[in-house]
């Protein structure tokens, strides 16, 4: 996320840095806090691989899926074409 000095950069305009939203003071009160809280960041980074993990089971499972259905699918079908008169 992209912060200038003067506020907030996701919304309609800078705001002073008493009226910045609240999620960039919690953010900005997490960041000055890293040395203090190193627990705090091995869970947040814990969680961010559990989350990759997650996914990561979605797409290998959409992909074992897809490589059933193209191993079942019979090989030597194909479409005959028929004249019509």
């Amino acid at each position: 996320m992209n912060e200038s000095s003067s506020g907030c950069n996701h919304d309609d305009g800078p705001r002073s840095e008493g009226e910045s939203c609240p999620f960039c003071r919690f953010l900005r009160a997490v960041r000055s806090s890293k040395d203090k809280h190193n627990e705090f960041y091995t869970h947040i980074s814990n969680a961010q691989i559990e989350v990759l993990q997650a996914f990561k089971s979605l797409i290998d499972r959409r992909i074992s899926t897809l490589e059933e259905k193209k191993s079942s699918k019979p090989e030597g079908k194909k479409a005959t074409k028929i004249e019509v008169e």
